[in-house]
């Protein structure tokens, strides 16, 4: 499936052929050359400091295993992969090796016949290691996706969440999505302009599993954020400001288990 590498300044700005990638999320069948992109400027909305040089494998389609899933919906994944974790080659019981701990802990486990992360009960947040130890590697167009565990009805009055957090190049709160166990997504995203919007989207309960392994997908292009469960999409949001990472984080009680895994970061490719 890999066909390709590259190197990839990420500010992308979008204009310049040779110096930025550009382009609508969208799938893509071209086979890219080795090149090395420029790094653009580096006074970015996410901070000061400057974007990290993501190292791209370029997939010529869809992985299989998700074909079906993407056919549901409108969501198309980026094609150029900066960052993919299967755990194939990690060890149960251990800490995963492309990820660092913020809070908590968590472990390589095996759950419901798969490889997983195991986030603990108390707040557990972890940060991929896209690009080393870099808080700013994120593009201005990205897909994130994960499969994630979802448990059965919360208790009483009690509710649980895989939260996704966003945060800029000072490593500053941008926002969050959670998925809750009370059957609702919820949103809190920091505008271009520094407002924050906040939202419920009651679609979850219509599209996730329970008891059963869900698909996430989200896409970032420049400003509109879309995030999708099982291939069905549960909102839009325009003019979001553009975060430079992200972290996973788990929240809820012991009886209710926090598990991901087959997690792939992929933007555009850029042109020849």
């Amino acid at each position: 499936m890999c066909v390709a590498s590259l190197t990839l300044g990420v500010a992308c700005s979008g204009s310049q052929k040779t110096e930025t990638a550009e382009g609508d999320v969208e799938n893509t069948e071209e086979v890219v050359d080795e090149e090395v992109i420029a790094d653009a400027d580096d006074s970015d909305i996410t901070g000061d400091a400057p974007k990290a040089e993501l190292t791209l494998t370029v997939e010529e389609e869809i992985p299989a295993d998700l074909k079906a899933i993407y056919a549901k919906g409108d969501f198309q994944p980026c094609m150029a992969v900066f960052f993919k974790d299967d755990l194939k080659d990690e060890s149960v019981g251990e800490f995963p090796s492309k990820w660092d701990i913020s809070n908590g802990s968590a472990e390589v486990a095996q759950f419901e016949g798969r490889t997983v992360i195991k986030l603990d009960n108390n707040d557990a947040e972890i940060v991929p290691l896209v690009v080393g130890e870099s808080k700013n590697y994120l593009p201005e167009v990205f897909t994130l996706e994960f499969d994630y565990y979802c448990n059965g009805d919360a208790e009483e009055d009690f509710n649980a969440n895989y939260h996704l957090w966003f945060r800029d190049a000072t490593n500053s709160d941008l926002g969050e999505v959670s998925i809750s166990t009370e059957n609702r997504l919820n949103w809190s995203m920091m505008k271009m302009n520094d407002e924050w919007v906040d939202g419920t989207s009651d679609k979850l309960a219509e599209f996730e599993k329970k008891n059963a392994w869900n698909h996430f997908s989200l896409s970032f292009d420049k400003g509109t954020l879309k995030v999708f469960i099982n291939g069905q999409r549960l909102f839009s949001l325009p003019k979001i400001k553009a975060p430079a990472s992200l972290a996973i984080r788990g929240e809820g009680w012991e009886d209710h288990r926090y598990c991901f895994g087959n997690v792939r970061m992929a933007t555009v490719a850029p042109e020849k």
